[in-house]
């Protein structure tokens, strides 16, 4: 065996070892939506736009959580690499603070997502009961913050094992209590949206006892000495803050693009906005996929740049976005192969599920610049070069959202001309992403060798 093939398969193995384990969680993690989903759809076709909207609305303020909170990774990570326990045990810290302020003002801006449905005037069926789910829902994200801490300090370590364990010991709670909330079992109300909002705070809530009590107990973390010398929020806090907020940016930028999608469908009347539900749904399941190794290749990229190897730092980039590419070909197959399927998973409703299957073979396309886009993101970030892939972000805006709008509305397309004009936005932002990996990484390369 040459040394290049024993790096490689050395390398791919690292990856993998970080990365499935984060891929598992991130399932078991979108699990809460989709099994909210999949069972609202029984409950009423109305009743699944509202969930799929406020869940657009969700994931907006989700990830612009975690793109605040996601400066840890990096920083972390780094420290890791170069050996220095007591910057991890800072930094650490300071985001736990982060993670307060941030999971309140996420709460408030849940809760004011009705003016703006108002505004843009969604199906007034559907407002009532997306804001319903809101308004409880804004609950959930303080224990989402404080998890996402826990989460990136085991990510930016090389141990992503303890989420998936904390993530499979809740999954009861995911399906038990959303069949119990939504339909009315176990003695208990059928709530229906609400009873899945309630069970989401419930889910987010005990994921965060776990990974805390977890980080608590490990003797990888104890002699660490996490909590000794707890300090105030400091200057570290806003530089993590600082670093966070280009990368919250970036997410806000892609997850409001895809919202904005989705308010645009749903002037096109509850079906076709609960058809895209149903794709957008798929095509976030197989999105976990690259998110994940997006995470893991963020974090060992971090690494190696901690330890000084850049050369290394960019291999790390590039296997990391090949195997992400490579991990989606199965969801590719298998929603060009039984598109019908898939949708009648998600609703009984005859109409939208022939509206959901052209919707759902434009998806296939969609996964294969998804996955590049991401895992690119996460290698930049690994650098720490969050301010270029924010500003290559508005390309989702500049030329996606026209090119939706024009092949949507103005060409009469309806809603897989909205589809065919997101991907051009992804497709132009993964073109450009690759570019700025390999520009900013060789340059750093050649900064060293001098």
């Amino acid at each position: 065996m040459s040394v290049a093939t024993f790096k490689f398969k050395s390398e791919l193995r690292g990856l993998l070892t970080l990365g499935l384990p984060i891929i598992l969680t991130q399932f078991i993690q979108v699990s809460n939506t989709t099994v909210a989903i999949l069972m609202m759809g029984r409950v009423g076709s109305v009743e699944l736009a509202a969930v799929g909207l406020g869940g657009a609305f969700m994931i907006f303020v989700f990830l612009t959580c975690l793109g605040v909170m996601m400066s840890l990774s990096p920083t972390i990570a780094q420290h890791f690499g170069a050996g220095r326990d007591d910057s991890i045990r800072h930094a650490f810290q300071q985001g736990l603070w982060l993670a307060v302020g941030t999971g309140a003002a996420a709460f408030f801006l849940l809760r004011q997502m009705g003016r703006l449905m108002h505004w843009l005037a969604v199906d007034p069926e559907v407002i009532p009961l997306a804001q319903a789910y809101l308004d409880i829902a804004a609950w959930s994200m303080p224990s989402v913050c404080i998890y996402m801490a826990f989460r990136f300090l085991c990510e930016a370590t090389g141990h992503s094992r303890p989420m998936l364990v904390v993530n499979i010991v809740t999954l009861p709670v995911v399906v038990g209590g959303n069949w119990a909330l939504i339909f009315g079992h176990w003695g208990l109300p059928a709530l229906g949206v609400e009873g899945a909002a309630f069970n989401l705070i419930l889910v987010m809530m005990l994921n965060a006892l776990g990974l805390a009590l977890f980080v608590l107990v490990s003797e990888r973390y104890r002699v660490r000495r996490l909590f000794d010398l707890f300090q105030w929020p400091s200057r570290e806090c806003l530089s993590l803050l600082k670093l966070g907020l280009p990368i919250a940016g970036t997410l806000v930028l892609d997850s409001g693009f895809f919202s904005a999608i989705a308010l645009l469908m749903g002037k096109m009347g509850y079906v076709w906005l609960a058809a895209h539900q149903v794709a957008i749904n798929y095509a976030t399941v197989a999105f976990m996929i690259p998110v994940s190794l997006s995470s893991a290749t963020m974090a060992r990229v971090g690494q190696a740049v901690g330890q000084g190897d850049f050369v290394l730092a960019r291999a790390r980039g590039f296997l990391g976005i090949s195997s992400s590419l490579l991990l989606v070909l199965p969801s590719i197959i298998l929603v060009l192969a039984v598109p019908q399927w898939i949708a009648h998973l998600y609703t009984g409703d005859g109409a939208v599920i022939e509206a959901a299957v052209p919707l759902l073979m434009v998806a296939a396309v969609l996964h294969i610049f998804d996955a590049t886009y991401i895992t690119a993101q996460g290698a930049l970030r690994g650098l720490k070069d969050v301010n270029g892939p924010m500003l290559i972000s508005l390309s989702f805006w500049f030329c996606g959202l026209p090119a939706a709008w024009y092949l949507g509305i103005v060409n009469d397309w309806g809603a897989v001309g909205l589809w065919w004009g997101m991907i051009a936005g992804i497709a132009l932002t993964a073109v450009l992403l690759l570019w700025r990996f390999n520009w900013r990484s060789r340059s750093m390369i050649l900064a060293q060798t001098g």
